[in-house]
């Protein structure tokens, strides 16, 4: 229903780039990506507004993100999307996210660590639909993930207690800086057992993967 009123919206007046945003976020939102990404482009195209523009990028890497092979295109627009609004952290955010899933990681440090000294967005200055942001914290919690994988790891346990203990955390990310700490501190995170030593970091290194894993 809510699909077809869009659409209607959207037939009535196809130059107004809101419509073409809306549209297109319906048809994301039920699986077909292509007409979705066709909407935004155009909405971006046609917008004079950078902040909707720049979400109708960010909304195009969403979209790539459930397509098989596409993270160059990921890339590409968050990318874009920095280069229209540079000061907002949502496309570092994916940005680091996108490097991780690669496997590159001082690219995906060197993201979150820019994200956060560039931020300038206003608090509650939200975007009109999510895009993988649940706050400000996950940008720090990048840093702390990539500080280990290339091999900083005192910083990256410092820096998971740090986002423990500032209260920003929603539930979720509350669960992965614990599991991350017990992990990194050898503690099997997995099995709940606090005191069972793991002093191999490799073998902590092999729990992190498998996890990565099972979550893809």
């Amino acid at each position: 229903m809510t699909l077809q009123l869009k659409l209607e919206e959207y037939i009535l007046d196809p130059d107004e780039p809101i419509n073409s945003f809306e549209l297109g976020y319906e048809y994301e939102l039920k699986g077909q990506y292509a007409s979705a990404m066709g909407y935004y482009l155009k909405c971006a195209e046609l917008t004079d507004d950078d902040k909707l523009a720049y979400e109708c990028l960010l909304r195009k890497a969403q979209c790539y993100n459930e397509l098989p092979d596409r993270q160059a295109h990921v890339r590409n627009c968050c990318l874009l999307a920095v280069a229209i609004l540079p000061g907002r952290p949502e496309a570092y955010h994916l940005l680091s996210v996108h490097y991780e899933k690669i496997g590159l990681w001082h690219e995906s440090y060197s993201w979150a660590v820019i994200g956060q000294r560039l931020n300038g967005i206003a608090k509650g200055d939200t975007l009109n639909t999510h895009v993988n942001f649940p706050g400000f914290f996950v940008l720090p919690f990048q840093e702390a993930v990539a500080l280990w994988w290339i091999g900083r790891f005192d910083e990256s346990r410092a820096k998971f207690h740090e986002l423990k203990k500032s209260g920003e955390l929603n539930d979720e990310y509350a669960g992965h800086v614990q599991w991350n700490i017990d992990n990194l501190e050898g503690r099997d995170a997995d099995l709940m057992v606090k005191d069972k030593a793991i002093t191999n970091k490799e073998e902590i290194i092999k729990k992190i993967l498998a996890k990565q894993g099972a979550d893809k």
